[in-house]
């Protein structure tokens, strides 16, 4: 009686943790990746064009085909506008989001990590502001 009642927990178990995955399963369906797919992800990809120190805590990127973006960091470790910035991909060639490279800025012999804490994607017309600007461009 005993194996009897053990043997109806373990089912009753079992049968909870299948109803719970059905439920996260169901949760994202087709409908979900749709708008996923329907929103595809832009990213700036390696070799980059174009980079340039807007301010002390953002950088400016643009790759060949023209995708540009503003890497925003969590503070002034860019440094001097006419430093080095030395950037570093981690896993792949894309920068996509803030943590896709490791970005170093240098103040005057010093290498600084910096933090990026978003990656701001720009349109064309905004891209041409930043790169038509007055400033130095650094190419790597």
């Amino acid at each position: 009686m005993r194996k009897m009642h053990k043997f109806t927990l373990l089912a009753a178990g079992l049968g909870l943790a299948a109803g719970c995955l059905t439920v996260a399963a169901c949760s994202s369906m087709p409908g979900d990746q749709a708008s996923a797919v329907g929103s595809a992800k832009r990213c700036v990809s390696a070799p980059l064009q174009t980079t340039r120190i807007v301010n002390a805590n953002t950088l400016y990127i643009e790759d060949q085909s023209g995708q540009a973006a503003l890497m925003h960091m969590a503070g002034s470790c860019l440094g001097n506008f006419n430093e080095a910035v030395r950037m570093t991909f981690r896993g792949s060639t894309q920068i996509c989001g803030p943590h896709d490279v490791d970005v170093t800025g240098q103040i005057t012999s010093t290498a600084i990590p910096c933090f990026a804490e978003s990656l701001e994607m720009l349109n064309k017309e905004q891209a041409a502001s930043y790169r038509d600007g007055d400033s130095k461009k650094k190419t790597w």
